[in-house]
């Protein structure tokens, strides 16, 4: 047998190998298949599986955003007597409509982080704010509206000149963790900066406000990123930039932006935010208070830490030491929940409550007061 015949029989017999094997897995995968409903049947845990839907992250066009986005940011700097305050914002509307952060127009004492006054600090705004768009334009801004509590504030430019863009708003809520976000703002004055990362979490609080529930991500946030967007892999706006903790990496902090279309229509009408109030203070459920209260571990609500005098709750009857478990009928996770489910009512509405007292169910009907601006 001279070497060309044997080369010819040896690629015959790998071939043949070959199609063994792939016939052979063929006929394993069509086995598997038939068995997987006999495997669910028999295994009602794996029954119990939901089938998962396949979700494809979305890497970003980055320049092709950064273009797009960079048009709707616009350089926010306001002056007063004690100084001058530099931060970003973006535009909603072509008539000139601008979002940024409240503590960027205001002025006097302070809170740390998300608290932006003191409990008995007086709101007072900068005596002049303006607004340089990316083409160079400037312009003096009115301050439609604001709200401290979100530490969201409405600019409103006149426009002259070319039509203004307009950012695309997304949905906070469908953001998910771990999805790719870009940042645009003027960090340190340097106009337009571009930073990018991935959204860490959500539903951050504890930053002093009764209704932090902040975005948190990765990307590069410093002073002056204020006021500008959070945008994800589509371009659309999900956040906006507010809170950068000290001596930290990688924790920066964004307003969802649901919450911007949330008290937007009231900022436009009336310049400010009417919030339903009931006079309860709370507090999450921790171990200790669970110890102390002799809660079951499925017990989910906030404890009332307190309740102020001559208000719906206290004449509705809520003590000191009720947990709410459900407002209207929807389980509360967290006192920040319970804080937007009362805020979100309208002064006048009828409110109904479920409390465990001394391990017994109650509810009780109250109707909803108005928060006061101190």
């Amino acid at each position: 047998m001279n070497s060309f015949t044997k080369l010819t029989l040896l690629m015959l017999l790998t071939f043949s190998l070959m199609s063994i094997a792939a016939c052979a897995g063929s006929a394993l995968a069509v086995e598997a298949a038939s068995l997987a409903p006999i495997i669910r049947e028999q295994n009602p845990a794996v029954a119990a599986q939901p089938s998962r839907p396949q979700m494809k992250s979305t890497v970003p066009d980055v320049p092709e955003i950064a273009e797009r986005v960079n048009d709707v940011v616009v350089n926010v700097r306001s002056t007063s007597a004690l100084g001058e305050s530099l931060g970003s914002g973006f535009i909603i509307d072509a008539k000139g409509l601008i979002v940024t952060n409240f503590h960027l127009i205001s002025v006097g004492e302070r809170a740390k982080g998300a608290a932006q006054k003191t409990a008995d600090a007086q709101a007072k705004l900068a005596d002049r704010v303006w607004v340089t768009l990316n083409d160079g334009r400037q312009f003096q801004a009115s301050v439609k509206g604001y709200d401290e509590a979100t530490d969201i504030a409405l600019l409103q430019i006149v426009p002259t000149g070319a039509a203004l863009p307009v950012a695309e708003l997304g949905d906070s809520e469908a953001a998910r963790v771990g999805e790719w976000v870009i940042a645009v703002g003027n960090p340190l004055g340097l106009d337009h900066t571009v930073t990018l990362g991935i959204l860490s979490a959500k539903g951050r609080t504890d930053f002093g406000g009764q209704f932090d529930d902040y975005l948190q991500t990765d990307a590069a946030i410093n002073p002056g990123n204020s006021g500008g967007p959070l945008v994800n892999a589509q371009g659309k706006v999900i956040g906006i930039n507010t809170l950068v903790l000290e001596r930290t990496q990688g924790l920066s902090f964004s307003i969802p932006i649901n919450t911007v279309k949330s008290i937007l229509p009231q900022l436009l009408e009336r310049g400010q935010v009417r919030r339903g109030y009931l006079g309860i203070e709370t507090r999450d459920l921790t171990p200790d208070f669970r110890g102390s209260l002799k809660l079951p571990a499925e017990v989910r609500g906030v404890l009332v830490v307190k309740v102020e005098r001559s208000t719906p709750a206290a004449k509705a009857g809520v003590r000191q030491s009720d947990v709410i478990t459900a407002v209207d009928g929807k389980p509360l996770t967290s006192f920040v929940h319970f804080n937007r489910l009362v805020a979100g009512k309208a002064p006048g509405e009828k409110i109904t409550i479920q409390i465990l007292r001394d391990s017994k169910a109650y509810t009780l009907n109250m109707e909803v007061g108005e928060e006061t601006r101190k």
